[in-house]
């Protein structure tokens, strides 16, 4: 029994060990990140076109069409659409009311991928004219510095951006405060030290900036539940390149608790599966194929489990390694999977110290024994397709309120 546990334990060790060791190495290279200047000589200003799919979003959208009217650029290079789909209230209304333009769609295929597709069909058939398009949630909150960031990424060569995806309001609860931490880290550590090494990203399904000519040359091709990633590896088998730019920040707002959060995070992990068990070996054979290390890099992005699920496999290391602490054969697994479990504690200081208020972030620790086991929970449950249904809106707090707290 002690040499399965031992095994069991060694197969656990090693890729995690090898996963956070990269982390930390992404987290450490983010800190060689220097931030250019966006602000260039009056001229041409790269023309925006503003996605925004919206379902039933009435009470939260008014917030983002404020941010975009106090955005750092000319206000005649970029214009908002709202996608209305199958919108039963007022969404539809609400952008009109505030100037935005809307296409209203109620028939077709469902799904968030399919609107997008749908709206960009709609504005080449309106004979809009835009260099790029920029794809975001009805749920979020612009930063000022917005397209100046992503005119920036095209002028740099960049023609498909995911921007820095963080929360409106991390403090309101002990959730958001462990949301804040994580959302650290994958932004401003791990994507950003993929920037700095030339590495790819990954699209997240809001704060994209796609060319004009990437879409003519490819179209949006992604209608699953998990049209981010869907999207994001057949750019990248496609030879196409994802820059995460972390300058183009975006927040939106976040639910407050484990019950709120739930669908929405089922909905995310399953759609992630999904998309692995179809598309990793193409990226392996391809990165083999071509030499390229961004490939593999990015299967290796698809396939690792999140921070969260690190942290409770780190602990399961930990009781199964001190099952045989004392063995003479598989004793020393117990102090590996010590180091293993310091590194991933660490590596969680590490988001602390990276949000705009460590001393708030710290308040999330009082969740943690709960938040571990209902993240790993959603985990299994997208890995067996659970939570594969098309998108709707997910309630994200008890009120209407969309005061934003950076």
């Amino acid at each position: 029994m002690n040499n399965v546990i031992g095994i069991f334990t060694v197969l656990l060790l090693l890729p995690l060990s090898l996963l956070v060791l990269y982390q930390w190495v992404l987290g450490l290279i983010s800190l060689w990140f220097r931030r250019p200047d966006i602000h260039p000589p009056n001229g041409h200003h790269a023309r925006f076109l503003v996605l925004i799919p919206a379902h039933n979003e009435e009470l939260g959208i008014e917030s983002t069409f404020q941010s975009f009217r106090q955005l750092d650029y000319p206000a005649d290079s970029y214009r908002v659409v709202v996608i209305a789909d199958r919108c039963t209230d007022a969404t539809a209304a609400v952008a009109r009311q505030h100037g935005a333009e809307c296409f209203e769609r109620f028939e077709g295929m469902p799904g968030k991928g399919a609107a997008i597709a749908w709206g960009i069909q709609e504005a080449r058939e309106a004979k809009l004219a835009f260099d790029a398009v920029v794809i975001v949630d009805a749920d979020t909150v612009a930063d000022r510095e917005l397209l100046r960031a992503f005119h920036w990424g095209l002028q740099a060569g960049h023609q498909v951006q995911q921007g820095y995806n963080y929360i409106s309001n991390p403090w309101a609860t002990p959730f958001t405060r462990i949301i804040a931490v994580t959302g650290a880290l994958r932004n401003g550590r791990y994507y950003t030290g993929k920037t700095v090494l030339g590495l790819s990203g990954m699209l997240t399904g809001t704060g994209m900036c796609i060319g004009a000519t990437v879409l003519e040359r490819y179209g949006w091709t992604a209608f699953s539940v998990g049209e981010d990633w869907e999207f994001s590896v057949a750019l990248l088998l496609s030879g196409q390149p994802i820059y995460f730019n972390p300058l183009a920040k975006t927040y939106a707002k976040e639910s407050q608790g484990l019950k709120q959060a739930s669908r929405q995070r089922l909905r995310w992990a399953s759609g992630r599966y999904a998309i692995m068990g179809k598309k990793v070996w193409a990226l392996i054979r391809e990165g083999i194929r071509t030499g390229s290390l961004s490939l593999l890099d990015s299967a290796g992005t698809l396939v690792a489990p999140n921070y969260s699920s690190q942290a409770s496999l780190s602990i399961l290391c930990l009781i199964t390694s001190a099952v045989n602490a004392g063995d003479s054969v598989w004793g020393f697994t117990f102090s590996w999977a010590v180091a293993l479990f310091t590194a991933v504690a660490g590596y969680f200081v590490l988001g602390v110290c990276s949000t705009e208020s460590p001393a708030k972030a710290l308040g999330g620790l009082l969740l943690i024994p709960v938040f571990l086991p209902w993240r790993l929970t959603i985990e299994l449950l997208g890995m067996l397709g659970y939570g594969r249904r098309h998108w709707g809106r997910m309630s994200r707090s008890t009120t209407s309120s969309q005061q934003v707290n950076r």
